[in-house]
């Protein structure tokens, strides 16, 4: 049950993601908290919007896993994000090591301690 919950966390937290770099890229908010002017955002929505995509579709999949109960889709797709969010936070921003990587190596270790 531990491990669905932290999935299902995991996944929501990338619904969260989409709609971000989908829907509100170039809003004042998010431009502030990504460090651009709204013309870097204007520039880069398209490029923002496509990760947003990625993000929803891993999410869904996420979903989809707990709900099948394919324990072995689920540490694969933890271990995606895990990587992706170590990448992210050694090149992009370091706060992405803790919003993306560190709830999903919680939620590998869940479905190992379940196993």
């Amino acid at each position: 049950m531990l491990a669905n919950a932290t999935t299902l966390l995991v996944a929501a937290l990338h619904f969260v993601f989409m709609v971000v770099e989908t829907f509100l890229w170039t809003t004042p908010g998010v431009r502030r908290r990504f460090g651009q002017t709204a013309e870097q955002a204007e520039a880069t929505k398209i490029l923002a919007a496509n990760q947003g995509v990625y993000n929803g579709a891993l999410a869904a999949a996420l979903v989809w896993s707990v709900y099948a109960g394919d324990v072995a889709s689920m540490r694969m797709l933890l271990v995606f994000v895990i990587v992706v969010g170590l990448y992210g936070g050694a090149t992009a921003k370091r706060s992405i090591l803790v919003i993306q990587a560190l709830p999903a190596a919680l939620a590998l270790g869940a479905t190992m301690l379940g196993s």
